[in-house]
């Protein structure tokens, strides 16, 4: 019976019935020990009728095992594996050890658990029920909060309790979390007046709610073991400890009244991660404890027999047990059970356990502990990875030995997201590391780490000093080491150390490989590129773009993210296609294999191109879910590179609140880390909101803070502009020759078109500003940026009009204001608009078209719909649940009033006229 709780039950109320109406949900239950939680937990699987109750948990012991709390959950529903993606499907299996050799993705995992409770759901409403969350192993905690963050239209509720105060924390960021607190007082009377051996005198009871906070489990704990006189109020009551502190002093009491054998039994049963009754029997019985031992621990209400199960009253009871015995009782408890786990499938376990009887190093404990490591990684387990190979480094005295169980070590923290304790791990490697290629091996990893949280600059030093000490033994890795370093300097803004980089690697004894003759030219490029010799650095940068994909099929895992340099020479290039291709190819991959460290880094790039195509809403939708992923994994350095994009998308939409808002928070990152590149894109998104609201010379002051390429190019038309408006003419022409003398060789018709719109805006009003201005537009039918097209447009109306050739204007401002309400560029389609009743007619505001009303999430949707991917298909490719999938399609169906597939695909959801000229109907143009 629970006593009180009413806002708590109605709260877990609310959630089961929307789950029970297809709707998912989730609740963090945080409180202190005893405080009710898993009462809650109880009553709330009591009142799940109608649905499938899974319950799971964390327990201490296992907090080193690898998704050991996960297949406690999920274990009823895993005949569903079968119906998931198959990647998510092959590595949930290999993660609960159902498979061997499968992929070591936590990303893919994690996805796998979302696709497998929306399947169990399928069948009926699901309730996931997690107790002392704070106690998962944290691949287990990761995969499920990876899950509960996606839930939408499942019907699915989760209910996590947690402790707070303890030495592990269950963080769960961004779920929605209530706190428990202790009992009202005359609940908490109710509960000692229903439990309490003897009436409680009114002090004794006032006192005893007072000290213990209404905290349900310590009231009826210490209520159990106080004297006849604390009873009756005449003798003092406990010191003023703690709460936790003493309810397990007072579980550790009533354990030392128990039988000697009682105690080895319930010690051992505390050092064991697993609950199994036979193998707690079988130790026990190595150190002297029968079976019959278990009636004395059962009649003091410590532990429940269920089954083949003994399971502790509450966790407080484990941890009295095992912290109040001495270690070497607690070395011979872990001695005992790892004499008895002797099958195969428990070689983890019994690693663990020898590892915990063991003080002295021991070359077998090693070798165990070891191969528990590897296990746990091709189980996706990275942090119980690295938490066993740093134990067996502990244990080994041989320099060597220990370094590359310590890099073990750093690399999987690495991959587990634990790059706070990766950079912890390096520095105590870093000592045993006496050869330069061991060092070199270290940089490369505190480079990766610096790259993707930390310091680009700093990432870059690291990344030069280990390759030239790699580059004798191992010249593909130093070059590909030296790319890595090229991209950290563009991104400090370093141009002349990518000048620099570009020349040492001239240097490196290179075997003539695929990936080395790709990198290579990748390199000298990107120096050319940096230097402004942007005629040689077109040449290089095109070769690179020819010898990608041989790279690629030869690179494998080695050299992870390697399309990103060729996704880098598209953009370095101006070739929006290349840049798409290769970027949109990458994402794929790594949505596919569930690298998302490398997922994260190429959806910003990936969404410039999407940017400049013209597909905002679908950009913005994607820059959104790399911002969620990226805060997930810690990779500050990108989420600040994704907020300065989705500033350049509120830019270009007019939303001034949100461009300003989003460009000071990527500026905030940038000056932290020394982002120089994210601080250049949040001003250049500031640069295009000015010029969108006409606001000269804010623009002029914006442009003249963007000093450094690529920006200072891929914003030359938006420098040039806000100068001649400002009436900088000069200034105008110093930044228009680099521009120019990069878009040249390039020969991209989007910047060969912007050249000539600059050269126009130059001319001002005499002769040759019209034939620049058809110029551009020429070059700017093959150039696939429909918004540049539309400034031409408007530009050139604007001077027709100001010729008094108002007729000839409108053709042109009737054409950009049509493609700016398309984009809905707010702001420039009123400049088009403004000017078009200049020219003496009116403008007509377009009814917003269909397309408008879908969220970006719904546009995304949708476009995947259209390219033929099944529902499931695209839930794998979003991660998201096929049912939550099905939920958005009929909204995107309902809103563009079609009824099938077929129509959909027939749609132009991008809204650009490209994609109508190739035959697919505007949504603009829909009734």
């Amino acid at each position: 019976m629970l006593y009180g709780r009413d806002a708590e039950r109605a709260r877990i109320a609310e959630l089961l019935d929307r789950a029970r109406g297809g709707q998912s949900g989730v609740l963090v239950l945080r409180g202190e020990a005893g405080v009710g939680k898993s009462a809650l937990l109880d009553d709330a699987r009591e009142r799940a009728a109608g649905m499938t109750v899974l319950s799971g948990g964390g327990v201490e012991s296992e907090a080193q095992l690898p998704y050991a709390g996960l297949h406690q959950l999920v274990r009823p529903v895993l005949h569903h594996h079968d119906k998931l993606p198959e990647p998510q499907a092959r590595a949930l299996r290999g993660a609960l050890g159902l498979e061997t050799g499968a992929r070591d993705e936590w990303f893919l995992v994690s996805a796998g658990v979302l696709s497998l409770l929306a399947e169990a759901a399928e069948e009926r409403p699901l309730l996931c029920l997690v107790d002392d969350a704070h106690w998962l192993d944290d691949a287990s905690a990761e995969a499920l909060v990876f899950a509960a963050r996606r839930l939408g239209a499942e019907g699915i509720a989760m209910v996590f309790a947690a402790r707070e105060g303890d030495v592990r924390t269950f963080e769960g960021p961004g779920l929605p979390e209530l706190r428990v607190g202790g009992l009202h007082p005359d609940d908490a009377g109710q509960l000692l007046d229903g439990h309490a051996r003897r009436p409680l005198s009114p002090e004794a009871r006032e006192r005893l709610i007072a000290e213990t906070g209404g905290n349900p489990l310590a009231l009826l704990t210490l209520s159990s073991v106080l004297s006849e006189g604390q009873l009756a109020g005449t003798e003092p009551l406990l010191d003023p400890l703690p709460v936790s502190a003493r309810v397990e002093h007072a579980f550790l009491a009533r354990v030392r009244e128990l039988p000697a054998e009682t105690q080895i039994l319930l010690l051992v049963a505390a050092a064991d991660d697993s609950g199994e009754l036979a193998t707690i029997l079988a130790a026990a019985e190595e150190l002297g404890s029968g079976a019959e031992a278990l009636d004395a621990a059962d009649r003091a209400e410590l532990v429940r027999i269920d089954g083949r199960r003994l399971e502790f009253t509450h966790p407080l009871v484990r941890s009295a047990v095992y912290y109040g015995a001495p270690l070497s009782k607690r070395q011979a408890a872990h001695r005992a059970l790892a004499d008895v786990l002797v099958d195969e499938s428990d070689a983890d376990r019994r690693a663990w356990h020898r590892a915990a009887g063991s003080i002295e190093p021991h070359a077998d404990v090693v070798n165990e502990l070891e191969h528990a490591a590897q296990r746990a990684r091709q189980r996706s387990g990275f942090v119980a990875a690295s938490l066993a190979f740093e134990r067996a480094a502990a244990m080994t005295s041989e320099a060597h030995h220990q370094l590359r169980l310590l890099t073990g070590a750093v690399e999987s923290a690495w991959f587990g997201g634990r790059l706070e304790r990766a950079l912890v791990l390096l520095d105590r490697a870093r000592p045993n590391a006496r050869e330069p290629i061991e060092q070199a091996e270290l940089d490369r990893w505190r480079g990766l780490i610096e790259v993707n949280v930390g310091v680009p600059a700093d990432a870059c030093d690291l990344l030069v000093r280990g390759a030239r000490e790699m580059a004798p033994v191992d010249s593909e890795r130093a070059l590909y080491m030296l790319a890595i370093a090229s991209t950290a300097a563009g991104y400090a803004g370093d141009p002349e150390r990518v000048v620099a980089i570009a020349e040492s690697s001239a240097a490196v004894p290179a075997v003539d490989t695929p990936v080395t003759r790709f990198l290579a030219r990748f390199l000298v490029g990107a120096g050319a590129f940096f230097a402004g010799a942007y005629e040689q650095a077109a040449a290089e940068l095109r070769a690179t773009l020819t010898l990608a994909d041989d790279a690629d099929a030869s690179a494998g895992i080695m050299f992870p993210g390697l399309l990103l340099f060729a996704g880098a020479s598209g953009l370095f290039l101006g070739d929006d296609l290349a840049a798409s291709r290769y970027n949109g190819r990458l994402a794929a991959q790594t949505r596919e294999s569930g690298a998302l460290t490398l997922l994260t880094q190429t959806i910003p790039r990936y969404a410039l191109s999407e940017i400049w195509m013209g597909r905002w809403p679908s950009a913005a939708a994607g820059l959104n879910e790399g911002r969620e992923l990226a805060e997930q994994a810690g990779q500050r350095q990108v989420v600040g590179h994704i907020l300065s994009n989705l500033a350049l998308v509120a830019a270009l939409r007019g939303d001034e609140e949100s461009c300003r808002s989003l460009a000071a928070e990527g500026r905030e990152l940038a000056a932290a880390r020394r982002l120089f590149h994210v601080e250049q894109t949040a001003r250049w998104a500031l640069l295009q909101l000015e010029l969108g609201r006409g606001a000269a010379e804010a623009a002029l002051i914006g442009a003249r803070e963007i000093t450094r390429p690529p920006v200072t190019l891929w914003a030359g038309l938006d420098r040039v502009e806000a100068a001649v408006r400002a009436g900088e003419p000069e200034l105008a022409r110093e930044w228009l020759a680099p521009f120019e003398a990069w878009a040249t060789p390039n020969g991209a018709g989007w910047a060969l078109g912007a050249a000539s719109h600059c050269r126009a805006l130059l001319a001002g009003d005499n002769a040759d500003a019209e034939r620049l201005f058809t110029t551009a537009l020429d070059f700017h039918s093959t150039g696939g940026r429909p918004f540049e097209r539309a400034r031409t447009q408007l530009a050139f109306g604007e001077f027709l009009r100001r010729a008094r050739r108002r007729v000839e204007a409108r053709e042109h401002l009737r054409l950009a204001l049509d493609t700016f309400e398309t984009l809905r560029a707010e702001l420039w389609a009123a400049r088009a608009r403004t000017e078009l009743r200049a020219s003496g007619q009116t403008a007509r505001r377009r009814e917003p078209s269909t397309r408008d009303d879908l969220t970006p999430q719904e546009l995304q949707i949708a476009r995947l719909v259209a390219q033929g991917m099944t529902n499931r298909e695209v839930a794998a490719h979003l991660i998201l649940s096929p049912r939550t999938i099905d939920f958005h399609l009929r909204n995107v169906f309902r809103k563009l009033d079609i009824s099938s597939r077929m129509q959909l695909a027939g749609l132009d959801l991008d809204g650009d006229e490209e994609a109508a000229e190739r035959g697919s109907p505007s949504l603009a143009s829909r009734p």
